[in-house]
């Protein structure tokens, strides 16, 4: 139930960001057919980072004199594998499966996150959780190796996407060692600073055999390309650290659920993919999942707390989500 217009207006916002994101895994699959890979994510990174400095500068600017070499560490390690290893799994993933295959497994991202904070991090391990992150995991199965491109690897697609998705949520659980000394705005800024450095340095080593630098394409191509970079990666996921410091992070993970539902939409509507009674099942396994694993306990245990409105600041530790970047 709402408390007053200002939590209506984060709801929207919420909402907003998740179709975007939606959007964004859309615009990536369109990108990856036009670009090389590595070009691709080192540019979009690049852009998100130029942003991100921006957005966020009164964060950092402070911060920087005090973190430590641990926490420089922690951010490095963030930097490969949520950025580095993310991007250009995902964009390699996409030229071979469809966006609506991919966004799915992609949306494995919460459930993954418990598993493995069960197996390496300690966590309790709980029935419910479990049963959460099998039921998101048949839906899952249910749709790997669906038709893709004529010609292409559907099932080998499908695993870079998944490496794509996992590589994601091992940076998540090292933003949560992170975290404990450095806020998370400070941490995805220079993780995206550093994971830029490292795309431009495997671009500037990749055989691209003569290929141009740029492209002879429209300029739509280049503004989806700047709004993948700037609105959908940069903007997006300060508004998102905004939504959890005003309603917390349990009601903030609930929005994620229409990531996956608007690139279905999205896919059908630009790249003309057939929507399937089978995503509409998987689809329904892998929400009821999230809200099984990860949201229904802690709605029940522990509900939110109305927050003065302001940029965000640090969640609770226990209780801090990945760094949902697309």
């Amino acid at each position: 139930m709402l408390k007053n217009r200002s939590e209506l207006y984060i709801f929207i916002l919420l909402g907003s960001v998740t179709v975007i994101w939606g959007l964004n895994v859309i615009m990536i699959k369109y990108l990856s057919t036009i670009f090389p890979t590595i070009q691709l994510a080192a540019w979009r990174i690049v852009i998100a980072a130029i942003f991100l400095l921006f957005f966020t500068s009164r964060y950092w600017k402070p911060a920087l004199r005090s973190m430590s070499k641990k926490s420089w560490i922690y951010i490095s390690l963030i930097a490969l594998t949520s950025i580095f290893a993310h991007q250009i799994w995902m964009a390699q993933g996409l030229q071979l499966t469809t966006g609506s295959v991919a966004s799915l497994i992609l949306a494995l991202n919460p459930l993954t996150t418990i598993l493995l904070a069960m197996v390496f991090m300690g966590e309790k391990f709980e029935w419910k959780k479990f049963i959460g992150v099998g039921l998101g995991f048949f839906g899952v199965i249910i749709v790997v190796g669906q038709p893709a491109a004529e010609g292409s690897s559907v099932f080998l697609g499908d695993s870079i996407i998944f490496l794509a998705m996992l590589s994601y949520v091992a940076g998540g659980l090292l933003i949560k060692k992170a975290a404990e000394d450095v806020d998370i705005l400070t941490i995805t800024t220079f993780s995206h600073v550093l994971g830029a450095l490292m795309l431009l340095i495997a671009w500037a080593f990749a055989p691209l055999a003569g290929q141009p630098i740029v492209y002879e394409v429209s300029g739509f191509t280049y503004f989806v390309l700047f709004f993948s970079g700037s609105a959908a990666t940069a903007l997006c996921t300060t508004l998102w650290n905004i939504g959890i410091k005003e309603i917390g992070p349990s009601r903030t993970t609930m929005f994620l659920n229409l990531m996956p539902l608007s690139s279905l939409v999205f896919a059908a509507i630009f790249l003309n993919e057939q929507l399937k009674w089978i995503y509409a099942i998987a689809l329904i396994l892998i929400i009821t999942g999230i809200y099984i694993g990860s949201v229904y306990k802690r709605l029940r245990k522990s509900p939110p707390i109305a927050v003065p409105s302001s940029m965000p600041t640090l969640p609770a530790k226990d209780d801090l989500p990945t760094n949902e970047i697309r």
